[in-house]
């Protein structure tokens, strides 16, 4: 997304060259040499005040691992998956906010001797619809297929991939609040509650640009019915994230680091049955040049 936004330019001021004095009175004298006075160096120029994602083109990388530990009587099992994928996004004007297209170009999932990790194949190629707002609001985010649960889980992921932009006129400590509710459907159907606390911790070099830092850190609970394997399933739980994010003076996503950690119960109604469970989590993306 490279819509530049108005850049304020820093004036060169140059100073004219100083006169010459004449050597004293002598036949075919020359005049004494021209001495130019040094040129003033250029004014630094000023981080916007304003900034708005716009139209353009973005190739990011997405890295992710996450470690997962249940119990069930008494006996512990651990989990862990790593993914790494290719996403290509093309941003376009739609009245006064943007259609994004997002495409997985490529994806690549790993986990624990047996997971069946199949279904993930799904995603390639697969190109989702979204509609933000220039602050990146999400106003609609649709999956090529609804049928597909996986792709529906995907859908609802994206709500999350842009940061949000703070008001003009952006400054350092500037903070607020966003509060975000999102449903995951499928034999489990669960519902997370985020309240995020964000701060602007001010404008930085990174990978030679300018961008604006926006620290953010969120609490949530988790709530979530359904059966699976045949058995009733109540799900609770609460969680916490902190999420570093970069976004360049000229109104590209540039990258964001996030930390997430949860305590879910998962309640086999059915048979009284209590399952604790902890998932940690740790995501990077990076824009590609």
């Amino acid at each position: 997304m490279d819509r530049r936004l108005p850049a304020l330019a820093a004036a060169l001021l140059t100073v004219s060259c100083a006169g010459h004095r004449p050597a004293a009175p002598a036949p075919a004298a020359a005049p004494a040499a021209r001495t130019a006075a040094p040129t003033a160096a250029p004014a630094p120029a000023r981080d916007p005040a304003t900034l708005r994602y716009g139209a353009g083109t973005s190739r990011y990388r997405v890295e992710q691992t996450t470690h997962v530990t249940q119990e069930v009587m008494g006996q512990v099992n651990t989990a862990d998956l790593s993914s790494h994928q290719l996403v290509s996004i093309v941003a376009t004007a739609a009245a006064e906010n943007l259609a994004l297209a997002v495409t997985v170009d490529s994806i690549d999932v790993t986990g624990s001797a047996g997971a069946d990790l199949s279904a993930i194949a799904a995603a390639r190629g697969q190109t989702f619809r979204i509609v933000v707002a220039p602050s990146g609001l999400v106003l609609s985010v649709s999956a090529p297929d609804t049928t597909n649960l996986l792709l529906r889980q995907v859908a609802v992921g994206l709500h999350e991939f842009l940061p949000r932009i703070p008001a003009a006129p952006v400054t350092a400590g500037q903070s607020w609040t966003d509060t975000v509710t999102t449903t995951n459907s499928g034999d489990v159907s669960v519902t997370m509650h985020a309240v995020r606390q964000n701060r602007v911790v001010g404008w930085e070099d990174r990978d030679g640009v300018r961008a604006l830092h926006i620290a953010s850190a969120s609490t949530y609970t988790v709530t979530g019915s359904g059966e699976a394997q045949g058995q009733t399933v109540e799900m609770t739980g609460n969680g916490q994230s902190t999420r570093d994010s970069f976004i360049s003076a000229a109104g590209l996503f540039l990258g964001s680091i996030e930390s997430d950690s949860a305590a879910i119960s998962a309640n086999v109604t059915s048979v009284g049955l209590t399952v604790p469970i902890h998932q940690t989590r740790r995501s990077t993306v990076t824009r590609l040049p």
